[in-house]
């Protein structure tokens, strides 16, 4: 949040927002509110983890008319007129960030756990927390993305994969082509994250060899946009998934159909055509 004169991006919002509603209808109910618990306690643990705020005031009604604002159906913009109100009345993006979208995150949380909220206005106000936080610190698109050429990644198992024989392959190829490769199978969510967290890959590719692991991807990547929200990422959909069925419900970059044609795709981006 260093340049205070970003502003949020409201497409990314409402894209952000209707892939959240999309994983509401097409996935079990525990499975959207176990997305919800990882973006409520991921966005308050990252707020925490950052600087304390700066001399803008911001009382707890504010934060809990905006936690309101979060829970309301139909109404995707309502919250991110609230933002850009507080942002013209001198608000800085830290301030939006720490003062209310962190608080907002830790008494939606609250609010969960005693029982205050039903289990749509749980899934709800954290898929508008999400889109926020996307929308906050979105990129640019991938043809001006802040990729540079040192041809790196990290490629990794979604976590609870059994079989890693597809992606060590595929980074075999990377690294016979010049790629820096950190390979990690075998980790879950917290070791993963945290690794990412640690080494800032420019770009994380992972695969998913079965649809039951779809929870564990969709979670992953809510917590990376989180905690890395400069992190590239990229998928190879499992066989009994299409491209078209992953693009419609993740919040990815990039989606790999073999190896060679992932390679071809990063190569681009890294080294893209003058």
């Amino acid at each position: 949040m260093k340049d205070q004169s970003i502003v949020v991006d409201p497409q990314v919002y409402s894209r952000t927002a209707a892939l959240f509603a999309l994983k509401r209808s097409a996935l079990p109910p525990q499975a959207v509110e176990g997305l919800a618990r990882e973006i409520v306690s991921r966005v308050a643990r990252a707020a925490a983890a950052r600087a304390q705020l700066g001399d803008y005031a911001i009382c707890a009604a504010s934060v809990a008319e905006f936690c309101d604002l979060l829970l309301k159906p139909d109404q995707p913009r309502v919250a991110l007129a609230f933002i850009e109100a507080r942002r013209a009345e001198g608000a800085t993006m830290q301030d939006v960030f720490l003062g209310y979208i962190g608080e907002a995150a830790r008494l939606l949380g609250t609010r969960w756990e005693a029982g205050t909220l039903t289990p749509f206005e749980v899934t709800l106000g954290a898929g508008n927390l999400y889109g926020l936080m996307r929308a906050l610190r979105a990129r640019r698109d991938l043809s001006s993305h802040d990729v540079d050429d040192r041809r790196a990644a990290l490629f990794a198992t979604v976590p609870g994969e059994q079989h890693g024989i597809g992606i060590t392959v595929a980074a075999d190829i990377f690294r016979e082509a010049g790629w820096d490769i950190d390979l990690q199978l075998g980790l879950d969510e917290e070791a993963l994250v945290a690794r990412v967290e640690h080494k800032a890959p420019q770009i994380v590719g992972l695969t998913l060899s079965t649809r039951r692991r779809l929870p564990d991807l969709l979670r992953l990547v809510v917590a990376m946009r989180i905690m890395a929200p400069d992190t590239l990422i990229g998928v190879a959909p499992a066989g009994d998934l299409t491209a078209d069925d992953l693009r419609d419900i993740a919040d990815v970059d990039l989606l790999f159909r073999d190896a060679a044609s992932a390679l071809a795709d990063l190569e681009a981006i890294v080294n893209p055509a003058p």
